[in-house]
């Protein structure tokens, strides 16, 4: 599957399977660092910042924290799981859930959904084009067009305002070219300066910032300024970094990146970067998170993780670790199905029971039906 006209042929498993090996092998920091700047992304559009903090679900940094984690679970599940298999259908099927109440009332707009999807497909290639040793393969590209568009299939997100969508696409690198086109040009009306975007930004950087010590938390702030690029930056009213900033920071780069392409050999199998558990918890239908940004949400206390030199440092600076504060942090694990905030807690069954039949199956190509449109038009 190496030609353009092969990556018709690509299926879901197939593009989660790609994905997960560039996560897990080839480059784990930045792809995880993309996905988290994709969720943090969207936070510079209004509609969508405005929404998540009259939740109230962002009223303290435990709060947010949990938020945080909860997303980050149902992400994980879907990514790192097989997308036939009943952990990634689950976890779809409870997203849609906790979305459907805003979707029914109107606050949820699909061209944030699609802006939300877009961004989740891109970043990752625009960050390993810019940060690491290589570039993104078309091939690999056409496996984000191709996993993300079944996501969006499966969250019956409409992308009818894609110029394609009536004729049908051809590969996933054609939907990916489309929705970014799309994504850019949403941002240039949608990306604008908003008090809400600063305060959701600021509440998701304390989250991401806690571990550290407070004298390094400003010297972290002023680098994510560099980070997310002008036009994010002004809608988050965050503050301008100075050039020597700039001038540091991409010099700590290129040398990273000069360093992994001439200097340093492949990862081994034993150092793959392993992100979700794969058996539950001894006895029980419960998942474990292997690590945490503030607060140990769904982190089992182990002797490392409680008195290994990490914890010790943390310890130090006055930072909760897994088991704390009578397990409120619930080390137990998660059920997928329980995911999302406590007023949603045992509710939703029969409608994720009726995405999980919607999605029974699921795996195959998701172009087959758009390749047969697009050959009638050729």
């Amino acid at each position: 599957m190496t030609t353009r006209e092969s990556f018709k042929n690509m299926t879901v498993e197939q593009a989660q399977s790609i994905l997960k090996e560039l996560t897990e092998l080839e480059s784990p920091k930045f792809m995880a660092f993309s996905i988290v700047f994709a969720l943090f992304k969207t936070y510079g559009i209004p509609t969508v910042s405005s929404l998540l903090v009259s939740t109230g679900e962002l009223s303290s940094q435990e709060a947010a924290s949990k938020r945080i984690a909860d997303t980050g679970v149902l992400l994980l599940e879907f990514a790192f799981n097989k997308p036939s298999s009943p952990r990634a259908s689950q976890a779809i099927a409870r997203m849609n859930f906790l979305h459907a109440r805003y979707q029914r009332a109107g606050k949820i707009l699909n061209s944030d959904m699609l802006y939300t999807l877009g961004v989740f497909a891109l970043e990752p290639g625009r960050w390993i084009n810019q940060y690491e040793w290589r570039k993104l393969t078309d091939f690999e590209r056409c496996a984000s067009g191709t996993f993300w568009k079944a996501t969006g299939d499966a969250m019956e997100i409409d992308m009818s305002v894609l110029p394609s969508h009536a004729s049908g696409w051809r590969d996933g690198l054609h939907w990916l070219e489309e929705v970014e086109a799309w994504t850019l040009e949403y941002e240039e009306h949608h990306m604008v300066p908003d008090e809400e975007n600063a305060k959701l930004a600021n509440t998701h950087l304390d989250v991401i910032f806690f571990n550290l010590p407070r004298s390094l938390r400003a010297v972290a702030r002023s680098y994510v300024s560099i980070i997310v690029g002008e036009r994010l930056r002004k809608a988050m009213l965050l503050p301008q970094p100075s050039v020597l900033q700039c001038k540091v920071f991409r010099a700590v780069l290129l040398i990273r990146r000069f360093f992994l392409r001439h200097a340093s050999l492949p990862r081994p199998e034993f150092l793959r970067k392993d992100y979700i558990a794969h058996q539950p918890e001894g006895g029980t239908d419960r998942y474990n998170l292997k690590e945490y940004l503030s607060f140990p949400w769904y982190v089992k206390p182990t002797l490392e993780r409680r008195w290994g030199p990490r914890a010790w440092l943390l310890r130090l600076i006055g930072r909760k670790l897994p088991g704390d504060d009578n397990d409120m942090y619930a080390p137990e694990g998660y059920l997928i199905e329980e995911v999302g905030p406590a007023s949603q807690r045992g509710k939703g069954v029969d409608h994720m029971e009726n995405t999980k039949l919607r999605l029974r199956g699921r795996g195959d190509c998701p172009f087959l039906t758009d390749r047969e449109s697009w050959a009638g038009v050729m």
